[in-house]
């Protein structure tokens, strides 16, 4: 009986091994790096932008400064990756005139093209005002597996 019983228990332990559901965690991408592109804002007009950016685990950040008709404007920007290629997160601007202005911000990175962009709608302050960003990778710095090594720009 003690045999029986033993291969009973092995035959329900594998059993519930093969029926347990397996979840996989998307590979999140590292954003590190520099970046130049656009941004468009509401109340601010389009301008030129340069960007560097820091990342640790699913979180980035890191400044966007964007060169508009009445100066260069800085972002401070967070990220929060919550799949592959999307982040939510925040935006801080400190203007000279001593206004401060915070935003909520959506972003998509495509790791195909290097291609960082989004949008964002104030929150606090600044009522009424929003834009969108398009930032492409100039450079890598931290190179976080062999795949990515193939695929990232040169490294800064």
């Amino acid at each position: 009986m003690r045999v029986h019983e033993k291969i009973l228990a092995a035959t329900v332990c594998l059993a519930l091994a093969g029926c347990g559901s397996s979840t996989t965690t998307p590979v999140i991408p590292n954003i590190s790096g520099d970046y130049s592109g656009t941004v468009q804002d509401t109340q601010g007009g389009s301008g030129s932008a340069t960007a560097t950016f820091a990342q640790t685990g699913t979180s980035a950040g890191g400044t966007i400064t964007d060169n508009e008709t009445g100066g260069a404007v800085s972002m401070q920007t967070s990220l929060k990756f919550t799949s592959a290629t999307a982040a939510s997160g925040a935006i801080v601007v400190d203007y000279s005139n001593g206004t401060t202005c915070t935003f909520s911000t959506n972003a998509t990175y495509n790791s195909t093209t290097n291609v960082l962009s989004g949008s964002y709608t104030a929150v606090t302050n600044c009522t009424g005002d929003s834009g969108t960003f398009s930032l492409t990778q100039q450079c890598s710095d931290t190179v976080t597996g062999i795949d990515r090594r193939m695929s990232l720009p040169a490294r800064c």
